[in-house]
């Protein structure tokens, strides 16, 4: 084998690995979450980027991962227009705001959290770059059953990048299955 296959053999691991990149921290009460079916809401995310509709889109890109999840009822919050709950920053930070949503809209579970990156990064390759906060409460204890810290970044090969939607659509993915794994139950698609 030449020199150049020799290097490109050892090199192409290394290249392919570096096209993406993720972290994931999480704390899940599984037996909680999975001790009943659960009737929930996820608002939109709060908004800590410079990008107008953040929170919105990965929110919703998180409830449409929820939805696979069979012991999960979804209920869709009002007010998810542009002035709706994604400049409501307090929810985002307040276990107390989020309880008095979920008790509002007549659910026991509410998914929230915040947005903190979610852009093109500059450089050659303009790769996506997502960060995400989650909470999952129990509304009537207040009690945090889920609650995950995550970002993902993609720098695709010879320009091959995926779109920032495509990013956050992974890194929710992720997230879900963690906490459905954690929690030992079944996702299905």
């Amino acid at each position: 084998m030449t020199t150049a296959k020799t290097v490109l053999v050892f090199l192409m691991p290394l290249l392919l690995a570096a096209c993406a990149s993720s972290f994931q921290r999480d704390y899940v009460l599984g037996k909680e979450i999975s001790s009943k079916d659960r009737h929930l809401a996820v608002p939109p995310l709060a908004n800590l980027t410079s990008h107008p509709q953040a929170g919105r889109i990965v929110g919703e890109i998180l409830a449409t991962e929820l939805y696979s999840v069979p012991s999960f009822r979804i209920t869709e919050p009002p007010g998810q227009g542009p002035a709706g709950l994604d400049e409501d920053l307090e929810l985002a930070m307040d276990t107390a705001a989020a309880q008095k949503l979920g008790r509002d809209l007549g659910v026991d579970t509410v998914v929230y959290g915040s947005v903190g990156e979610f852009r093109y990064k500059r450089g050659v390759d303009q790769s996506p770059a997502v960060g995400l906060n989650l909470r999952m409460i129990d509304v009537p204890t207040g009690r945090v059953l889920w609650a995950a810290s995550m970002s993902g970044t993609s720098s695709g090969l010879f320009g091959q990048n995926d779109s920032l939607n495509e990013l956050a659509q992974r890194v929710c993915a992720k997230a879900v299955s963690s906490m459905l794994a954690q929690a030992g139950l079944l996702r299905t698609k």
